[in-house]
């Protein structure tokens, strides 16, 4: 799914389209200006394909719910992203792999002191950006890593 194909039958998308560009970007991560020049049209091709997000990180959970015995859940998203500059009208070139995960916990609990009224209690506990990795070129980016994640939790707080 490509984020531009996506958004733009939208009307109400069109400031979202005008900032998918390198310099939106190049205001946290101003590499991307230097690499790619300014206002190129950046786009992220989503993906939620699990053996996709295994070539980045091996090993990781499936995407799902999970529940414990105590009412814990907690929802997992594995996200396998791919981010394309626009080079030349219409020619885009892959410049990230990006693999991330969200995690959101909550409880459920019932209270049942009155037999005739039970009521479900909702009580979210976190939401966060629990791991990504940025890779340019089959080589990783920490920095580009440390900078999305801080900014991500930052706003989920």
């Amino acid at each position: 799914m490509s984020m531009r194909s996506i958004l733009k039958g939208n009307p109400k998308a069109s400031t979202i389209l005008d900032m998918l560009t390198t310099s939106t970007i190049g205001t946290v991560l101003p590499e991307f200006i230097n690499e790619y020049g300014e206002n190129k049209k950046v786009d992220l091709v989503l993906t939620p394909s699990h053996s996709l997000f295994q070539e980045g990180i091996p090993n990781s959970r499936m995407s799902g719910v999970y529940m414990d015995k105590n009412g814990n859940w907690k929802f997992i998203i594995n996200i396998n992203a791919l981010v394309n500059v626009e080079t030349l009208p219409d020619m885009w070139d892959p410049i990230r792999n990006i693999y991330i995960t969200f995690v959101a916990k909550f409880k459920i609990s019932t209270d049942a002191s009155n037999p005739f009224n039970k009521v479900f209690k909702f009580m979210p506990k976190t939401i966060e950006m629990s791991q990504i990795k940025v890779l340019k070129n089959d080589e990783e980016q920490a920095s580009e890593q440390m900078m999305i994640q801080s900014m991500v939790n930052i706003q989920f707080e």
